[in-house]
């Protein structure tokens, strides 16, 4: 199936917000075997979605080298940490606990079932072994934080129904000039902006058609304007797909659901230590480290990676223009859409410095359930007989996530339940009187590392555990930690397979893996400078911890 980039363009706008993207896809790749989801998106080295709850399972083979490999070496594991191994001074328990992790840790890594399922495991094993009774194992999966992530999710799915995410992307972007840095610029505000609310991978993914479009009307204005080379098209079009991409991954870790990173981080550091992350304090840590990373991606697209000579372009925005034209007046399900979203973000960013002595007991997920209760309560008027979010919306939850979050702190309260936490940190007392700040540095390239290769939710649910340990045996607070893990694991900038939004952008055929490779390394050099710099310096102070004592009452 061919069609003309024009005529593509024009049925993505008339289509649902999935179909636009899979015939996006479909064009770039230059072939017609797309199949119906938005899972349908080719991912490099199989890397799936399994963690929005949208898993493509359609492979020749039911199982991949790896995967074989991973299915019998996890159990196999086990049975070894559990039986054989020896390790003196952990009880029967601890060691179920630990075993446990080990398994769930190699099939996260080869992804030998679908994540979300592996995550599930701590339900049979742990009360199995006896390590943790079933209720206590079960009631992670209903933690609070869980139901945040619901209530959060459930504004995303109004913003894309409603089309208010695109409506939002547009007007950010047509705020800006018609120059080609500009529009980079655009791109990457309004990516990063949608992604502090809306998963990464949706974001792009409705991002990169409206990318296609504003680069095809540029190079045609290029053409009639007779400044048009190759060389030209190529730098625009690669900072925008970068602008895309980047732009996504580094607003997600803006607030606590915008990746599941930080949910993971606030749950554990709830079920390890007690510690209550707010979403305010979060975002007042997060966000100033999100705008210094964003602007100097900007810079560094604009201006060292891709610069483009043709700096300003006759008529540049007018496709944006146009479209925005389109999109029309707002409507009254966008406009309530729109109250609810902004009471929402603006109770959680304020919820811990105005209401929590106005209302007692108010939680960044009562605040959330309000917001999804009257999203499904206050009736449509475009669609009589509906309200805002119908039951369907039930449907797209990421429940992958959802899963892979109580499986974590599932094991986490093995962690607590037993000495394994203890005994752990007694391992790591030859660390004692090792540089803290060294520690925090191998601990943020630890994430960074693991991430680029593995899944970003697994590998903070199995280091965050260690790290608290190893605070412990150091005797600093766990809290820097802990976050250096979860920012660190939120930045995979370099690989394809890192996170899905680089997957995404991948998958246009517009850049290549060596362009992955080399400007995703200065990035993440200067997030990893960045993480270091803030969790030293600003999270203690927005926190209120000393960070180089590990607190009494935690002992």
């Amino acid at each position: 199936m061919k069609l003309s980039f024009k005529s593509l363009n024009q049925s993505m706008w008339k289509s649902h917000k999935q179909t636009k993207d899979l015939v996006t896809m479909a064009e770039l790749r230059s072939h017609s075997n797309s199949s119906s989801g938005a899972a349908a998106v080719e991912l490099p080295r199989g890397k799936s979605t399994a963690a929005y709850g949208n898993e493509d399972t359609k492979n020749n083979n039911s199982y991949s080298t790896s995967q074989i490999v991973g299915l019998i070496l996890g159990p196999l594991l086990f049975l070894l940490m559990l039986y054989v191994l020896p390790l003196p001074g952990l009880s029967f328990e601890g060691r179920a606990v630990l075993a446990t992790t080990a398994w769930m840790a190699v099939w996260w890594v080869t992804e030998a079932i679908p994540l979300g399922i592996t995550s599930l495991m701590p339900l049979i094993l742990l009360p199995l072994m006896g390590a943790v009774d079933g209720n206590t194992a079960a009631s992670s999966y209903g933690a609070s934080l869980i139901f945040l992530f619901i209530g959060g999710f459930a504004l995303a799915l109004a913003l894309e129904r409603w089309n208010l995410h695109e409506r939002i992307a547009i007007t950010i972007i047509s705020a800006v000039g018609a120059s080609t840095s500009g529009l980079v610029l655009g791109f990457m505000l309004a990516t990063g902006f949608l992604s502090m609310w809306v998963s990464n991978m949706a974001t792009v993914m409705l991002m990169i058609p409206i990318g296609l479009a504003i680069i095809a009307k540029v190079v045609t204005l290029m053409k009639e304007d007779d400044v048009y080379t190759k060389e030209e098209e190529t730098k625009f079009t690669k900072s925008i797909i970068f602008a895309i991409g980047f732009g996504g991954t580094i607003g997600g870790s803006a607030t606590l659901i915008g990746t599941p990173t930080n949910l993971l981080l606030a749950g554990l550091a709830g079920e390890l230590l007690g510690i209550d992350i707010s979403f305010g304090h979060f975002f007042i840590f997060a966000f100033p480290l999100i705008v210094v990373l964003m602007l100097f991606a900007i810079f560094y697209i604009t201006k060292i990676a891709y610069p483009v000579n043709v700096k300003k372009i006759t008529n540049g925005k007018q496709f944006v223009v146009d479209r925005k034209k389109q999109l029309g007046k707002m409507s009254y399900e966008e406009k309530i859409v729109l109250a609810i979203f902004s009471i929402t973000a603006f109770m959680w960013v304020t919820r811990t410095f105005i209401w929590s002595d106005i209302i007692p007991g108010l939680s960044d997920t009562m605040i959330a359930m309000v917001a999804a209760v009257l999203l499904h309560a206050i009736p449509s008027k475009g669609k009589p007989g509906e309200r805002i979010l119908t039951a369907d919306s039930l449907k797209h939850m990421p429940w992958g996530v959802l899963l892979l979050v109580g499986g974590g702190l599932a094991l986490a309260s093995g962690f607590n339940g037993t000495d394994l936490a203890s005994w752990i940190g007694n391992q790591l007392l030859l660390l004692e009187g090792t540089s803290y700040i060294l520690v925090l540095v191998v601990t943020v390239l630890l994430g960074i590392a693991m991430t680029q290769v593995t899944s970003n939710t697994a590998t903070v649910t199995i280091l965050i555990p260690i790290t608290a340990a190893l605070a412990m045996a150091i005797n600093v607070h766990p809290l820097p930690l802990m976050t250096a893990v979860a920012m660190g694991a939120g930045f995979a900038f370099i690989l394809p397979i890192g996170t899905p939004s680089n997957a995404i952008i991948f998958a246009t055929g517009k850049i290549t893996m060596m362009d992955m490779l080399r400007k995703g390394a200065w990035l993440t050099v200067l997030a990893f400078a960045l993480i270091v710099v803030f969790v030293y310096f600003i999270l203690p102070v927005v926190f209120g911890i000393n960070q180089f004592e590990y607190p009494e009452a935690l002992k």
